[in-house]
């Protein structure tokens, strides 16, 4: 998949492949012991972090050898990130045929329901991971980030040209402004993301960056 080769050319130092195994990078899957290892890493998620979780385990759990893992990832966060990449929908933020200031009300929404649930953990702990390693804070966000900026980005570009936002907006800045909240909660844990939140912050957001 398009997302398997991004993530095949990041190397990090925390659970790298042995150099005899790196060797055999490019040798074609078996398709069998992919779906293996990537349902043992979903199986695995449900009840441990990305810091606890281990190549180790996710061999165990699926069947196959560390090696066999190590051939086709180069570290336990690129395997959790093509294990989710299909369950986390990339394409959710994607606007609609409304008003600018109405698709960002609906963007917000959306983002906010899909960090609510378990996959909200989830993200939580690939961020965490990724601040003390440069590579794979760019996994991360090639990942999942970068793509929802862009999405609300564009949003509040047409928001200005049709005059729902403010024409003296910084776009990066307002994208900032309407994640902001929504990630500091996240990772102040389930609590923070409570229904209150969830029901009102989406048209406040919108509001802030109002004409």
């Amino acid at each position: 998949m398009a997302m398997s080769q991004h993530l095949h050319s990041v190397d990090t130092t925390d659970n790298t492949a042995p150099e005899n195994d790196r060797k055999t990078a490019g040798r074609p899957r078996s398709e069998a012991s992919r779906t293996a290892i990537l349902d043992a890493t979903r199986r695995l998620m449900t009840h441990t972090s990305v810091r606890d979780l281990s190549i180790e385990a996710i061999a165990k759990k699926a069947a196959v050898g560390k090696t066999t893992i190590y051939r086709w990832w180069p570290n336990k966060v690129a395997v959790v990130i093509e294990a989710f990449a299909e369950q986390l929908d990339m394409h959710m933020l994607v606007a609609g045929n409304e008003s600018p200031r109405e698709n960002l009300i609906r963007q917000i929404d959306r983002l906010i329901r899909q960090l609510r649930g378990k996959n909200g953990k989830i993200i939580a702990d690939l961020l965490a991971e990724a601040q003390s390693d440069v590579k794979i804070l760019q996994q991360f966000n090639q990942f999942y980030m970068d793509s929802r900026r862009n999405s609300i980005q564009q949003t509040i570009l047409a928001g200005q040209k049709s005059g729902d936002f403010s024409e003296n907006l910084n776009t990066q800045i307002a994208v900032d402004i309407v994640m902001g909240p929504i990630i500091l909660r996240l990772l102040n844990g389930e609590d923070a993301m409570n229904d209150h939140f969830a029901e009102t912050y989406p048209e406040m957001a919108a509001h802030a960056l109002g004409a």
